[in-house]
């Protein structure tokens, strides 16, 4: 048995197991076992920041606690404070969209509906979830009592937001140079990431949202040898989307969303992302 599987997580497996049969069923009844967290009310910033106060949040002026910041954009947060810092990842589990919870003794996220558990880096530990958590940076300031989550900070991969607006230049990104080609990044200052893809290359890249439609996972560009091109696929649950964005396999049954693309025929293009949260 390896360290870090605890005697609480062992009891919790325990629980869970009890409970199959009457979640086949269809009862809901042991499908909690976890405290959940409580959620709070919040806004964010034009510029991407999440502040919640002592007196909003006082669970986080201690090691271990956590509340769920119940935010439009991006995307529910759920924040604690692990001791040693504070964390911050996506509230809903991307296996079946179940409301997370700290465990504090673990320094843990738990899915209390089926089981998954994530590391405060969001990376998956126990399944059935496949994929990590959206994580973002955050902060505690001891003399005002402030935690601050940083939203829309981005990866480099992409120019960020400028009002409104993305300038890409072509020659920076080989693969969008050849017919098939795709790449997903994080632009500083966008709500979610963004696929710029190339169905055509004689004619404008697709800018998608890289959201997924069926349970809010990040879809990914894959293919099976350099020379083909790329497909966009879900890892949670197997969608999968054209390069226009149109969805190809369930259970996804709703489009990606597009952006307006300018090309100028040379290298320039243009990406309209509009407000903060489009």
């Amino acid at each position: 048995m390896s360290d870090d599987l605890t005697r609480r997580q062992l009891v919790r497996r325990a629980a869970l197991a009890a409970c199959v049969p009457a979640l086949s069923r269809g009862l809901s009844g042991c499908a909690r076992r976890i405290s959940a967290n409580r959620v709070v009310t919040a806004t964010t910033s034009s510029d991407g920041r999440l502040v919640l106060s002592s007196q909003v949040a006082p669970e986080l002026q201690k090691a271990g606690g956590a509340v769920v910041a119940q935010i439009s954009c991006p995307r529910p947060v759920l924040v604690a404070n692990t001791g040693s810092g504070i964390v911050a990842v996506q509230a809903t589990c991307p296996h079946a969209g179940c409301e997370l919870a700290w465990v504090p003794e673990d320094r843990q996220a738990e899915c209390p509906c089926h089981g998954s558990r994530f590391a405060g880096d969001g990376t998956v530990l126990n399944p059935p979830a496949r994929t990590p958590l959206q994580t973002w940076p955050a902060s505690h300031d001891p003399a005002t009592g402030e935690v601050e989550v940083h939203l829309f900070v981005g990866d480099g991969v992409f120019p960020g937001v400028q009002a409104g607006v993305i300038a890409l230049d072509l020659s920076h990104y080989p693969v969008l140079q050849q017919t098939g080609g795709a790449v997903l990044g994080q632009p500083e200052g966008m709500s979610g990431p963004l696929l710029v893809t190339r169905p055509d290359v004689t004619a404008a890249p697709v800018a998608l949202g890289a959201i997924c439609t069926h349970q809010q996972c990040t879809v990914q560009p894959v293919r099976a040898a350099p020379q083909d091109p790329f497909t966009l696929y879900c890892p949670c649950h197997g969608s999968a989307f054209d390069l226009q964005g149109k969805v190809t396999h369930d259970p996804a049954t709703v489009d990606l969303g597009t952006f307006l693309v300018e090309w100028d025929q040379a290298n320039g293009v243009t990406i309209t992302v509009g407000t903060i949260c489009s």
